[in-house]
């Protein structure tokens, strides 16, 4: 079985509203994030809670498998047949009244939601009208959970029925880098955060992971291989979230695991009119595949933004896989992987490396040497001569923090007056400054006495995964050995 991960404060919030008489919990997120192993977790050996998953099949047929679920659980009176009932009013109804008769208790978790909420548009109406007349009369507890994070989302606005109802509204995340490691306990500090870059924070895709395994072999039997069962895995996501133009979606994203992550320069790559890639772009946003990303310091709506990609595994996906798969066809993954991944692996590490930091800084890395943070993010002029990789604003301080992954290289001295160059030419200059440099690898030894004289603050593996052990090792290599 796989081993439940952290999700900490999501499992102690959902199991509050459960030990009360009463909750109405929503819970969404995008696809693969780990919504319904995380339910049931929660709800494992609870004998009181009819689970359903909803799917893409017609509405008579939803209603008669929860029927068919219900009355197989004993939870309808004796007599009903799925046949006889006509529409999910009268078959919640009789649930509830069953309940009630029987003095029982009653958790009802709807699981893929929103593939009912699709057919059946009255279906919050129904759920508003049933909670308001059985709620005083039974200890009920209702758990929607669902990917199309627009439907669900709106549940809870202000036009809608079940607006006011919900006790916990839970939006799931995908993991951080940190919790990623986590999957790999005994994996070295930098193979955790390689770990983060290649497979991302989705739970579908950590779940694969072995961590009895090094990561170049997780690597080639659960990406490269071409029947591995992430092997195409962007495709079937893109195909899953039913884009209106899936194959302008997939020239988006790579275009920006490639590099470009400004909006010409993406319809420049891919071809695409300015309407219609702003359109694809926007879609991809709402389904927090694609992040947009304006300067700190701008003001909303500024068109000074950047686009990436949202999981670090649809990057290293289009940047190292997708070009690839012909080979793979034909040549062992281990080669492949050799010749033509590994050698670019530290290349497409880099942007990662920067959301790592970022991740850092919002949970406290820097919390010795500033106020609580207010706003973090990068600044680049409209010229192109100056860039910051992140800055990191608190009531008093201004931070400048500088990112270089390279886990197997020493990070210069001449990195500390190259930021300072930078940060004076940023509108942020007038305030205190503190300097960061950030690196998988070593730092110099001129960089670790400005640090010790409180010139720079250096950020390394010690400081981003808060283990022991900091040496930067390459433990990519020597898997072909076993490979080949």
């Amino acid at each position: 079985m796989r081993p439940f991960v952290n999700r900490t404060a999501e499992v102690s919030a959902l199991r509050r509203r459960l030990a009360a008489r009463r909750s109405f919990v929503l819970l969404y997120g995008q696809r693969r994030t780990g919504k319904t192993w995380l339910l049931q977790h929660v709800l494992e050996g609870d004998g009181d809670c009819l689970f359903f998953t909803a799917d893409e099949t017609t509405p008579r047929m939803l209603l008669e498998r929860f029927v068919v679920l219900a009355a197989a659980q004993n939870r309808l009176p004796g007599q009903v047949t799925p046949s006889a009932v006509g529409d999910w009013g009268t078959a919640l109804t009789l649930l509830l009244q069953e309940a009630v008769l029987r003095k029982r208790r009653l958790v009802i978790a709807l699981d893929e939601c929103q593939y009912l909420l699709d057919r059946e548009p009255s279906f919050p109406s129904v759920l508003q009208r049933l909670w308001d007349e059985f709620r005083p009369r039974l200890s009920l507890h209702i758990v929607l959970c669902g990917s199309a994070l627009g439907t669900m989302a709106r549940l809870g606005d202000s036009r809608q029925p079940l607006h006011g109802r919900f006790d916990l509204k839970l939006q799931l995340r995908p993991f951080s880098y940190a919790d990623a490691g986590l999957f790999v306990p005994s994996w070295s500090p930098v193979d955790r955060l390689r770990l983060y870059g290649i497979f991302g924070g989705l739970a579908r895709h950590l779940a694969y992971v072995d961590p009895g395994c090094d990561l170049a072999s997780n690597l080639c039997q659960v990406v490269l291989d071409p029947l591995s069962p992430l092997h195409d895995a962007p495709h079937d996501i893109l195909r899953t979230e039913r884009l209106s133009a899936p194959a302008e979606a997939d020239a988006i994203l790579g275009a920006m695991a490639h590099g470009e992550n400004r909006f010409n320069a993406i319809a420049a790559r891919t071809g695409l009119a300015a309407p219609r890639l702003d359109r694809v772009l926007s879609e991809l946003q709402s389904l927090d595949i694609v992040r947009k990303e304006a300067r700190i310091g701008d003001s909303d709506g500024s068109r000074y933004v950047r686009y990436r990609c949202a999981d670090p595994f649809m990057q290293f996906w289009f940047r190292l896989v997708e070009g690839n798969r012909t080979a793979l066809q034909s040549t062992p993954a281990a080669r492949v992987y050799q010749e033509r991944i590994l050698p670019q692996l530290d290349t497409c590490m880099g942007s990662v490396f920067e959301s790592i930091v970022e991740q850092a800084v919002r949970r406290g890395v820097l919390s010795a040497h500033m106020d609580p943070v207010d706003e973090v993010g990068s600044y680049w002029s409209r010229d192109g001569k100056t860039e910051i990789d992140l800055v990191v604003r608190s009531r008093r301080r201004t931070a400048f923090i500088e990112c270089r992954w390279r886990a197997e290289t020493t990070v210069p001295s001449s990195a500390l007056s190259q930021l300072r160059e930078h940060a004076a030419r940023t509108p942020f200059a007038a305030q205190e400054a503190i300097y960061c440099i950030a690196s998988a690898g070593s730092f110099s030894k001129g960089l670790r006495q400005c640090a010790g004289e409180g010139k720079v603050v250096l950020i390394g593996l010690p400081e981003l995964t808060g283990l022991p052990g900091t040496e930067a090792r390459d433990n990519m290599g020597p898997m072909v050995k076993t490979w080949s």
